[in-house]
């Protein structure tokens, strides 16, 4: 099975990414406001009709707003979260009638069934917007085959080993690259603003990331991780060419062939239609970066 996984919108002003399978569609997150929702689902071929389930890494304002989670309950669309995540949505006033409505699901450190049929593995974090996580998705397998699979981490200020093995053999990673260290320390932001994204339970650097970036790839059986997406990039504290760099840096070093594709604020994308990947008994001692502007 084939699973379409679009990046709808990702960094400080909102967040939300798309994975669907034939016509129905699960959302990560509810950081967009209905409008601009739908536009952006129109730029990737989908449409709010077809959203058939959403899913909530945290509640920190640009991952959940209130009129979205009013457009849920209009369209009795199930809401997965955390039971940790209920003090953060009670302030929100349709959190209470999505709850009434029976619409809210809560998942913990275990793997779930959608009704889509996605398995969802969720994935704990270290950030400081209350229990934070991110998640494995797997379509469902056909004839033997192994499932199309998406990993999804954003929000954290480490990683951890755990995390690494969690994302192996994925066939396509969305992983936070947040900010340059350099530009974070001399953005003019206030120290306290500046020490938390730097902190364990901040944001990852570029450096940071593309080393999870390198801890995955070196879990993961040759043929898979074809995609990497750089979510949650800093408009201030990050370029996406240092972004880039980074990345690029630590697929050239595990010798894999892997397209890496820089997230945007401003428009879908990545926009990947996820096929299973074969395991394949030999590395490809090569990569393949490709470039937003170098793509169009």
């Amino acid at each position: 099975m084939t699973i379409q996984f679009a990046v709808l919108a990702s960094g400080s002003r909102g967040n939300s990414s798309l994975v669907q399978t034939g016509h129905a569609g699960l959302l990560i997150d509810l950081g967009l406001g209905p409008k601009t929702l739908s536009s952006r689902l129109d730029e990737v071929n989908s449409s709010l009709d077809r959203i058939g389930t959403a899913v909530l890494t945290h509640t920190h304002g640009d991952h959940v707003q209130e009129a979205t989670l009013r457009l849920l309950a209009r369209g009795k669309v199930p809401l997965y979260c955390h039971e940790g995540h209920r003090v953060g949505l009670a302030q929100k006033a349709t959190f209470g009638e999505l709850d009434r409505l029976g619409l809210v699901r809560h998942f913990d450190d275990r793997p779930f069934l959608t009704p889509l049929g996605l398995r969802v593995e969720p994935v704990e974090l270290s950030h400081d917007g209350g229990p934070t996580f991110g998640f494995r998705i797997e379509g469902r397998s056909e004839r033997g085959r192994r499932p199309a699979s998406v990993g999804y981490l954003t929000d954290t200020g480490c990683w951890t080993e755990a995390i690494a093995d969690a994302m192996a053999d994925v066939d396509a990673l969305g992983v936070e690259f947040n900010h340059d260290v350099t530009l974070q320390l001399n953005s003019g932001r206030s120290p306290h603003l500046i020490y938390r994204n730097l902190g364990d339970r901040g944001h990852l650097s570029n450096d940071q990331a593309a080393g999870l970036v390198a801890a995955v790839l070196a879990r993961s059986s040759p043929g898979l991780v074809r995609d990497v997406a750089l979510l949650h990039m800093s408009d201030q504290c990050n370029r996406p060419k240092l972004a880039l760099a980074a990345a690029r840096a630590a697929v050239k070093a595990a010798g894999r062939r892997v397209a890496v594709h820089a997230a945007s604020q401003s428009e879908a994308s990545p926009n990947l239609q996820v096929k299973a990947g074969l395991r394949r008994r030999k590395t490809v001692a090569c990569s393949l970066d490709l470039f937003p502007w170098e793509a169009a």
